[in-house]
């Protein structure tokens, strides 16, 4: 199935407000129904159904009566997270050692070209020259994937390397991602939150619509970010400032749907 808007923006509810830990939703068909924006009880009743199938939710409880408790699963976080939480990934010890992927296909393999491409971008490589590119991650079955990518192993060489000389690692990092885009966004995405409070979109679909576009600016960086650890990030780095910001949000939404008001009144 995929994460389409409506599934993203419940999990992202879910998640952000932490309501995956100890607290869940009471009566959730009232705290998020028109908050997400679905139009009637038979499509909100069916996508519930449809993603705990996928076992991204679950709850305790019939979900037809007034009291039922409701939450994020941790396939779900996965699925959300994309296999990579942010707090997590600055706080990881790094080793040291980049991994260096060089590939040489032919120019006729455009097909595989492309898959190979998605897959660096998915596991968030940086592009540091030609057809070498680095991640800060440990090695983890590559050679394997690449079969199952249907991309000759033999063409694509993975190493562990250090900086040598006059290299350093943020000259690796500087060349590898752009991170003045990243910020861009990021940048973006902090003045939303400052102009647009969850809490005072009220009205009929007003907190749904905050949803969306605060959801797709925070996608639109997330997708970019590899997320590096502590002692790798530029200076300047926003991405700890835009997700504070986006947690402090979330949570003030949360106590207001734990208290059972329906914003949207």
């Amino acid at each position: 199935m995929r994460l389409g808007p409506k599934a993203r923006s419940l999990l992202d509810l879910l998640y952000m407000t932490g309501f995956d830990a100890l607290e869940a939703i009471a009566c959730p068909r009232i705290s998020i129904f028109n908050a997400v924006g679905w139009t009637s009880d038979r499509n909100f009743y069916r996508h519930l159904s449809e993603l705990r199938g996928e076992g991204w939710i679950d709850w305790e409880g019939d979900s037809r009566e007034k009291s039922w408790l409701f939450r994020i699963t941790e396939s779900g976080k996965d699925t959300l997270l994309e296999s990579v939480d942010p707090a997590v990934s600055w706080s990881r010890q790094w080793d040291e050692k980049w991994r260096m992927l060089s590939f040489d296909l032919p120019q006729s393999g455009r097909k595989e070209r492309r898959r190979l491409d998605a897959w660096l971008r998915k596991r968030r490589f940086g592009h540091l020259q030609g057809s070498v590119w680095i991640s800060h991650r440990p090695y983890s079955d590559w050679t394997i994937e690449m079969e199952d990518l249907e991309v000759d192993p033999r063409a694509v060489l993975f190493q562990e390397c250090v900086p040598l000389g006059r290299n350093k690692n943020a000259d690796y990092v500087a060349a590898a991602w752009n991170f003045d885009r990243i910020n861009e966004f990021y940048q973006e995405h902090i003045a939303f939150l400052e102009s647009n409070s969850p809490i005072t979109s009220q009205g009929e679909g007003r907190l749904a619509d905050w949803l969306h576009r605060e959801g797709t600016l925070w996608k639109k960086v997330f997708r970019l970010d590899p997320f590096l650890p502590e002692c790798l990030l530029p200076s300047r780095y926003l991405g700890k400032i835009a997700w504070r910001a986006r947690r402090k949000a979330y949570r003030q939404l949360g106590k207001q749907l734990l208290a059972g008001t329906d914003i949207n009144d």
